[in-house]
């Protein structure tokens, strides 16, 4: 299951989107964090999509762009974007050589692989 700050940290810019459809993912204590399924697209061996995170106790909300490799059951963090009170307080991007990466240690029960991977 996914509970490591980089995999719930899977929040970069946000892409354009004119519809979005936010599934929650369960697991995380004390986080809500979601994916727009309607913004999952390939990149190559890529699956990018949205991501939104909120904390309890924290304000704003962390809005992105993340990527999963689903064949090598990798995802990658491509940056992030902290928005409160409807504008941006903090923005971040990785370099294409720089993302952070984490292996998802057991994808068939991982509940974000499963959206994003076999959606």
């Amino acid at each position: 299951m996914i509970r490591s700050p980089l995999t719930l940290g899977l929040i970069a810019l946000a892409l354009p989107a004119a519809a979005q459809t936010w599934k929650p993912v369960p697991g995380a204590a004390n986080v809500a964090f979601a994916i727009d399924t309607a913004s999952i697209k390939r990149e190559g061996k890529w699956r990018v999509f949205r991501t939104r995170t909120t904390s309890l106790g924290v304000e704003g909300t962390i809005i992105g762009t993340a990527a999963m490799d689903c064949a090598a059951g990798v995802t990658e963090l491509r940056g992030q974007r902290l928005v409160a009170r409807g504008k941006t307080v903090r923005e971040r991007t990785f370099p294409v050589g720089k993302r952070p990466r984490q292996k998802i240690a057991n994808p068939a029960r991982d509940p974000a692989f499963r959206i994003v991977c076999r959606g």
